[in-house]
């Protein structure tokens, strides 16, 4: 209720700014003045300050007051690095519109480079005009770094807090960037129960060879604590990207056609693995769910309009994207460093999944 209260009180200061009712340049009454105009408590006045405040909204001036910041030039300056991968497995392709809602929202200015532009001048160069062009802060939508790339040492020339939306922690290791990410252990754990918890036993996975920094020992110990079958021919490691369709179908044909006991459910590394998956299936004429559930992680690819219906582990793409404007601004803002954020997901079911009664495809004999 509190929270509420806070945030109906900042959506009616900042209204009041929009409008003109508080003009640019002028003052606004003492806290306490204010507080009493709109019947709240200072201690719920002042977060909605300064969230203001970080938006660049008012500044408030020690001995002066506090006073509403001129429309011209008092957008925080935000420079967004995009990588220039065409893929449809972007990630940061679904990021983005987040990113864009929540700068007009928060009163943020975007402006979006990529990683080669930047690096067409020396890095001192690229750091220097970064600066003077007055950027506060740097997203950098790109992810998988190897710690040698010429751009994280161009960006820490800056100076300027950068922030990577959708990373790893070995990414934030290796940069040093403020970090964002899902806890992929936790994710996996949470599809192998939910699979689980719908009645399968054998499930089949098809993911890249490193799985996200998960061992293959690590994984069967999830697959365990799950309750579910640890057969070794059950999991499918493959080198391929989202694009190459013929690792992926290897896969399942392997799973659906060489086991003697084939898995009822395919958990799949990404949507784009399951859109594969789907291809190989409707192919053999092998009915979803029925004949195999399928479960994928991301749900980045509008999984309402396969059929059937995706079920999918969701990291929120935008609410990744208006976090990390937020978060960065907070930064700006109060001159901190965060190391590593952990993003929520949760499993939105479909019908790609379903609760089944009889394990029949299960035939180990308990001693």
């Amino acid at each position: 209720m509190q929270e509420t209260k806070r945030e109906q009180v900042y959506q009616l200061l900042k209204t009041r700014i929009e409008n003109g009712i508080y003009a640019p340049g002028s003052r606004l009454p003492k806290e306490v003045e204010l507080a009493v105009e709109l019947g709240i408590a200072r201690k719920t006045l002042r977060p909605a300050l300064e969230k203001l405040a970080m938006e660049n909204r008012i500044e408030r001036i020690k001995g002066k007051g506090t006073f509403v910041c001129d429309d011209t030039g008092s957008r925080t300056k935000i420079l967004v690095i995009l990588h220039e991968s065409r893929s449809i497995a972007n990630p940061f392709l679904s990021i983005m519109p987040g990113i864009q809602l929540a700068a007009e929202h928060l009163n943020a200015a975007l402006e979006t480079c990529s990683p080669a532009s930047l690096l067409s001048r020396s890095a001192d160069e690229a750091a220097e005009r970064i600066v003077a062009d007055g950027f506060q802060g740097i997203l950098v939508c790109t992810n998988n770094f190897n710690g040698n790339e010429p751009i994280i040492g161009l960006l820490r020339k800056t100076g300027l807090p950068a922030l990577l939306p959708h990373a790893s922690r070995r990414d934030q290791s290796l940069t040093g960037f403020c970090t964002m990410g899902t806890d992929y252990r936790n994710v996996l754990l949470d599809g192998l129960r939910y699979l689980a918890a719908q009645g399968h036993v054998r499930v089949g996975n098809i993911t890249v060879n490193d799985m996200r920094g998960i061992g293959i020992e690590e994984y069967f110990d999830f697959v365990r604590e799950a309750g579910l079958d640890d057969d070794p021919a059950l999991l499918r490691l493959t080198n391929s990207d989202a694009e190459d369709s013929e690792a992926v179908h290897e896969a399942v044909r392997y799973l659906m056609e060489e086991l003697a006991d084939p898995p009822t459910a395919i958990f799949c590394f990404s949507d784009f693995f399951a859109l594969r998956v789907y291809e190989y299936l409707h192919g053999k004429k092998l009915r979803i769910p029925e004949d195999a559930a399928v479960l994928s992680i991301g749900g980045q690819i509008g999984c309402n309009f396969l059929n059937p219906p995706l079920s999918s582990i969701d990291f929120g793409s935008l609410d990744i994207g208006r976090s990390a404007v937020r978060i960065l601004l907070e930064m700006i803002h109060d001159k901190r460093q965060i190391p590593f954020i952990v993003t929520p997901h949760h499993i939105t079911e479909r019908a790609s999944t379903k609760r089944i009664i009889c394990r029949k495809k299960y035939r180990k004999e308990i001693s």
